[in-house]
């Protein structure tokens, strides 16, 4: 087989094509070696179940997939390819994102895998994909900021569920992966830091309103954190100006 390019390797999650940028995929199987009194390896014994990760950044060509919305998913799994490459087991663990000026917006959605893999490594592609949407930060912003703030210069936006699997005796595919302690966090880069925290820090209520570069219109997707201020930071360096960055947490479940 000669060498794929990046325009045949095509990614698919739940029986939908994804805009990927990058993507890849990675499995490990731990293990410990069992020495004999004498210094000798007996074996190497295993210490968890094989365990996969997939992890792609891709621009929003239109609203959130459910299957990459970290709230909205269940415990289900959900099947997949990755360059012929076909998985059945993968569980979202997180979603993240960041906005700077005139730059497209980029998301990376971080999946567990678990089982093995079927197939092989074989071109696959998707007409569809050739997108005239995407994201970008031209027309995106954050609404619900302290009054304080009145620029904002960028900003970060991420979800992550733990997932803890499940396995019976002498099984190495768990039986459930449990999903438990969504966070949703923010931080805000701007000209101010709002009004001064204390112990508990102060109420927020944002919503990052992701647009295509071409159509303001309406949002391709509306990101929300509801939670509490946390941190708060200025900054100034002698090429700039003062920024203040506030740090915003909920959690989710």
């Amino acid at each position: 087989m000669s060498f794929l390019k990046y325009e045949d390797v095509l990614v698919q999650v739940d029986g939908q094509s994804v805009f990927a940028q990058n993507a890849s995929i990675n499995v490990s199987a731990p293990v410990e070696p069992v020495r004999l009194f004498n210094g000798t390896i007996h074996r190497y014994a295993p210490m968890e179940a094989p365990r996969g990760v997939l992890t792609f950044n891709h621009y929003l060509t239109g609203s959130l997939a459910s299957f990459l919305n970290v709230t909205g998913v269940s415990e289900s799994s959900v099947a997949g390819t990755f360059g012929g490459l076909t998985f059945s087991n993968a569980y979202l663990t997180s979603l993240n994102f960041s906005v700077r000026p005139y730059m497209p917006i980029s998301v990376e959605s971080t999946f567990d895998l678990y089982g093995s893999f079927s197939n092989s490594i074989s071109s696959s592609s998707d007409e569809e994909l050739n997108k005239v949407k995407y994201s970008h930060a031209v027309k995106s912003f954050v609404g619900g900021l302290p009054t304080n703030i009145n620029h904002t210069v960028s900003f970060d936006y991420s979800m992550q569920a733990v997932r803890n699997p499940i396995f019976l005796a002498g099984e190495t595919t768990p039986t459930r992966v449990t999903k438990e302690n969504v966070d949703i966090n923010m931080s805000i880069v701007g000209d101010n830091i709002g009004s001064n925290i204390n112990a508990g820090g102060s109420d927020a209520s944002l919503t990052c309103s992701i647009y295509d570069v071409n159509d303001s219109s309406s949002a391709l997707q509306n990101f929300h954190c509801s939670g509490r201020i946390t941190k708060q930071e200025l900054n100034v360096n002698s090429e700039g100006y003062l920024n203040g960055n506030i740090s915003v947490t909920q959690a989710y479940q």
